[in-house]
């Protein structure tokens, strides 16, 4: 297994902004996100509590019941001019803590403490028992379209195209330890209603079952001379091109202008939920590598990363992005996305990224 086993899965409880608390056997996990690398934190420990003080930081009060095996409940008391965290453990608690940064956090790992006991008569020493291994990670990749919908239609495909590359891809990651899931693993479409079939690969997406959702396309563009990579995370779209995508994506005409104003309206929610604008930063941020490692591995140019109303990624409650794998209407591109083994470059650079996201702790919230 790569670097990315040691940092640990989340299967997070969304609902809890600060902290989240993510429950996991052996352990219970305590992420607290931090608005600068300015915060200082103090932690003391001492008749079953332990007491967390977070200077310079502001959040709502909480008293969220947990009953693991290690904690009882958690309490956020803002102050003044900080943050007093107060948890309540189950029995001997040993508390280990680590600070990330991009985005900045504090992750407090609590667990029970082995006690020493002293045997009756002299016995060889018992194996040394390993730490329990976190659970896999689960990515959930969508390859778009499929069935009655082909998707753009070029010098590919698309709904070929991006089914091979996920069918790929899969392999790769499911060699490293990774779960894999698949919205199709087939030429279908999930409904011959596109809003349903959207719908459908959009609930998917869940925070409980899996930890990343990757939604791959070939782009397009009516003047036929763009190429390159481009990833879209949730958002409201910002200009005029990438609002004309979103609406193909989403269907296209006026089923595709509807549906955007649909997940335009879940998008201007973002802005008065702290919890999903933790998540879109994430997203944003695991965009940002796939989108670069992409363009490095394939040589593909990268264009970056934009929001979007896209009507698949709208409810995800993980790290969530739609990829643009490349434009099958340039006569170039188009061309290598119908070749094989550029189709195994694409997925390396997927690979890639993915595994970078995950190494780099970005995603142990």
């Amino acid at each position: 297994m790569r670097v990315f086993l040691l940092v640990g899965v989340w299967l997070w409880s969304l609902a809890l902004a600060f902290p989240r608390i993510g429950v996991h056997q052996g352990f219970t996990r305590l992420v607290f996100d931090l608005p600068s690398k300015e915060v200082q934190h103090t932690l003391s420990q001492e008749k079953g509590l332990l007491v967390l003080i977070l200077k310079g930081v502001k959040a709502t009060p909480l008293d969220q019941v947990v009953n693991s095996s290690e904690v009882a409940s958690v309490q956020t008391l803002p102050e003044e001019g900080q943050v007093r965290v107060v948890v309540r453990l189950k029995g001997a608690v040993e508390a280990t803590v680590r600070r990330y940064s991009d985005p900045e956090r504090l992750v407090v790992d609590l667990s029970l403490r082995k006690e020493a006991s002293t045997p009756a008569k002299a016995l060889p020493d018992p194996p040394r028992s390993r730490p329990p291994k976190p659970p896999k990670p689960v990515v959930l990749l969508d390859p778009g379209h499929g069935g009655m919908d082909p998707g753009m239609v070029g010098y590919v495909v698309e709904k070929e195209v991006v089914l091979d590359v996920a069918l790929r891809l899969k392999r790769l990651l499911e060699k490293e330890g990774i779960e894999v899931r698949l919205t199709r693993d087939r030429d279908m479409h999930l409904s011959p209603d596109k809003r349903e079939d959207l719908s459908r690969r959009a609930a998917l997406a869940d925070s409980s079952q899996v930890n990343l959702f990757i939604s791959i396309h070939v782009n397009a563009t009516p003047t036929r001379t763009a190429q390159g990579v481009e990833v879209f995370y949730f958002g409201q779209a910002q200009d005029a091109r990438v609002l004309a995508q979103v609406i193909r994506e989403n269907g296209g005409g006026e089923l595709g202008q509807r549906l955007t104003q649909e997940a335009r309206t879940v998008a201007e929610r973002i802005l008065f939920d702290i919890v999903a604008q933790a998540n879109q930063r994430y997203s944003q941020r695991l965009a940002e590598t796939l989108g670069r490692k992409l363009s490095q591995t394939t040589g593909s140019p990268f264009r970056g990363t934009f929001p979007g109303d896209f009507f698949v990624l709208r409810y995800a409650k993980v790290p969530a992005v739609l990829v643009e794998i490349g434009f099958g209407d340039h006569p170039v591109e188009g061309r290598r996305l119908a070749d094989p083994a550029y189709r195994e470059k694409v997925a390396q650079g997927l690979f890639s990224g993915i595994l970078t996201f995950l190494a780099n702790g970005a995603y142990a919230r």
